[in-house]
């Protein structure tokens, strides 16, 4: 069966689609190693989470479980009843993060098996993940209308990012590695923008900012957008979400993903900076 494709959006020379019956071929050869985003709308189709994860479920079996938003605490039951609560003009604080893996592990079989197109995955490698640091791999986020992520970023140590939607609707904006230095990367932290706002910017603080070209669409429940490493994006909630979060180390990234590792270590220490460098030329053969 041919591939299914929808044009989201047409940004001059950038083209978001969306693709149904994609071959993993097709997907690496057009997105994976070619760094172009693509919204995937059947990847998440054997989930169990894809019927089972809402709101009303984790209200009612996790609702009495502690979660901390923007600094703030509340019982999960009661951050959904205050996202249901929610509006465009009074948004409730987001995004409220669940990490998978850490907390709720007995989940994770809901979001088995990983999708075709999120392998292979070396993030979980034990000769990689402690170099990931304070990365998390498998999230949900919550979240409702008007809640909009904090910054504009591109996704920790340069992991692909695969982002299934699977209650309401959710926009997202992304701009493209190579437009870097135009989103003022913030010196301590060069994975996140100094822009509040990628929507009304000050072009008097920001002027390079004018060099942008932003790409903005959304994704709707049971469709999954793949980020390739090193493209800054953000989102914003249409409706209550809820979606899953998936990072993807791989070949196709390892190049930024040593990089990232190597330039953190050297701030504190440049010859454990050339000890990790080695190490990682030396055990890239081994998890290849």
């Amino acid at each position: 069966m041919a591939t299914k494709v929808i044009e989201l959006v047409n940004n001059g020379n950038l083209v978001v689609e969306k693709k149904y019956g994609m071959t993993y071929e097709e997907f690496a050869k057009d997105h994976l190693f070619a760094c172009k985003p693509v919204v995937i709308g059947d990847a998440c189709k054997d989930w169990k989470a894809k019927d089972k994860f809402t709101p009303d479920f984790f209200k009612s079996e996790y609702g009495d479980r502690k979660v901390t938003v923007e600094g703030k605490d509340y019982l999960l039951k009661d951050f959904i009843d205050l996202m249901e609560k929610s509006s465009i003009e009074n948004p409730a604080p987001y995004p409220c993060k669940l990490q998978l893996d850490r907390d709720y592990p007995e989940l994770l079989p809901d979001i088995s098996p990983r999708f075709k197109f999120s392998e292979p995955d070396w993030c979980h490698n034990k000769l990689i993940e402690p170099l990931l640091g304070s990365a998390d791999t498998y999230e949900v986020f919550l979240g409702s209308p008007g809640g909009q992520f904090p910054y504009v970023h591109y996704d920790y140590m340069g992991l692909h990012a695969f982002i299934t939607q699977l209650y309401g609707v959710k926009e997202f904006t992304v701009i493209p590695p190579e437009q870097t230095e135009y989103v003022y990367p913030k010196p301590n932290d060069p994975w996140v923008s100094e822009v509040p706002d990628i929507k009304n910017i000050d072009l008097d603080k920001f002027p390079l900012c004018k060099n942008i070209t932003p790409i903005t669409f959304t994704v709707g429940p049971g469709e999954t957008l793949f980020i390739p490493n090193g493209w800054w994006h953000t989102a914003h909630s249409l409706s209550i979400t809820l979606s899953v979060a998936l990072d993807s180390l791989n070949n196709s990234n390892w190049k930024r993903f040593k990089n990232e590792v190597v330039t953190k270590v050297s701030k504190r220490n440049k010859i454990l900076a050339k000890m990790v460098s080695v190490y990682l030329s030396v055990v890239k053969p081994i998890i290849k």
